[in-house]
């Protein structure tokens, strides 16, 4: 069966941290989805948004998803 043949139950439109996020909880409950981006996953928050970025909040907020922060 070839991509295009797979039923899915949820498709989500672009793979920058949201979607990574969503498609990660997604997967932790079995649900099938597909993450379709138009570029590489995070391509546009790799190079389109800014020269640098730097976090402005406590360093727990920082982290990604089950990430490890420190002692946090």
């Amino acid at each position: 069966m070839g991509m295009s043949d797979q039923k899915v139950d949820t498709v989500v439109i672009g793979a920058g941290q949201a979607g990574i996020a969503i498609s990660h909880h997604l997967t932790e409950r079995g649900i099938s989805h597909r993450v379709l981006e138009k570029n590489r996953i995070t391509e546009a928050w790799r190079t389109g948004r800014w020269d640098s970025l730097v976090a402005n909040g406590p360093a727990w907020h920082d982290r990604n998803l089950h990430g490890k922060y420190g002692d946090l």
